[in-house]
């Protein structure tokens, strides 16, 4: 299992817009195939920091999902102030 953080900020006070833009993307990611779960975070502290965790069943399923994502993010344009701080994870236990 891989699991996913993404620690996104939003443009100077667009965090609710972005958290609103990544619920929209949630909806659809959680449908594709190897996908366990996509949860979107709002920081407590800063309104307009976003977390993603995601977890994907194996490599083949993330890179699905990258394809996928690319159709998937059109209406983040203006919302995002710089790359999100992507780190990926194998699950232990």
């Amino acid at each position: 299992m891989i699991g996913i953080t993404a620690v996104m900020s939003a443009t100077p006070g667009n965090g609710n817009a972005l958290v609103e833009e990544m619920s929209k993307i949630a909806l659809e990611v959680v449908k594709e195939e190897g996908n366990h779960s996509y949860l979107v975070h709002q920081s407590l502290d800063d309104a307009d920091t976003v977390l993603i965790y995601e977890q994907y069943t194996d490599q083949a399923a993330l890179e699905a999902h990258r394809e996928n994502l690319k159709a998937l993010g059109g209406g983040l344009k203006g919302l995002l102030a710089g790359r999100p701080d992507v780190k990926l994870f194998e699950l232990k236990n």
